[in-house]
């Protein structure tokens, strides 16, 4: 079951509208990621990942008649046809990942409550329009089990999960990596398992 941190619910639970700002991440090939938010401004996090203000709109999410969800469209405006030239140039951007991220305002700073991956299963653009329909992940692709009983970190580095924000650009996977980066918190592996094997 999906959690919230204690300030989202609060923010959640206040009398006004819905807090939350989505903010959407489409991940380009060349690991280059734009980013545009349905807002009146800039929302930026502290670690330096700003959403740019933009007109979107987000379908309903629906489940068809055997309890599946259906695909998830969502539309960014094109009247400036800035994502134009990535689309033509990356086929659509179908395969790649698009990060829906559902962000508020904690009374400081902004912090992001709820974060998903999904993707681009098509697109589609008309002059005023485009549409990105957003499927689930590829069943061939997903590991299972999706966490293993192993020493090493299971995080991809600087990924969501990992949280290291800071200027290393390599990671070694182990405990006293992430205790020399402060990010010992965050680590995603098991270091007391025991790598040494016996046998009876």
């Amino acid at each position: 079951m999906r959690s919230l941190s204690p300030q989202a619910i609060l923010e959640k639970n206040k009398l006004y509208g819905n807090p939350f700002i989505l903010c959407i991440s489409l991940v380009l090939p060349d690991s280059e990621i734009i980013r545009v938010c349905q807002y009146d401004k800039p929302v930026c996090l502290p670690d330096g990942r700003c959403w740019q203000p933009f007109p979107i709109h987000l379908g309903e999410i629906k489940e068809n008649n055997r309890g599946e969800l259906s695909e998830i469209p969502i539309q960014i405006s094109n009247v400036a046809q800035e994502l134009i030239p990535y689309i033509e140039q990356y086929d659509g951007l179908v395969g790649r990942d698009c990060w829906l991220s559902w962000i508020f305002h904690n009374g400081s700073s902004y912090e992001i409550a709820i974060s998903d991956r999904f993707q681009i299963t098509s697109c589609f653009y008309n002059e005023s329009t485009v549409t990105f329909n957003l499927g689930h992940y590829n069943l061939l692709d997903v590991l299972i089990p999706q966490r293993k009983v192993i020493e090493q970190c299971q995080w991809e580095f600087k990924s969501p999960e990992c949280g290291y924000t800071g200027s290393d650009t390599t990671c070694g996977k182990t405990f006293w990596d992430c205790i020399q980066k402060g990010n010992e918190k965050r680590f995603g592996g098991f270091p007391t398992v025991k790598t040494s094997r016996v046998y009876l």
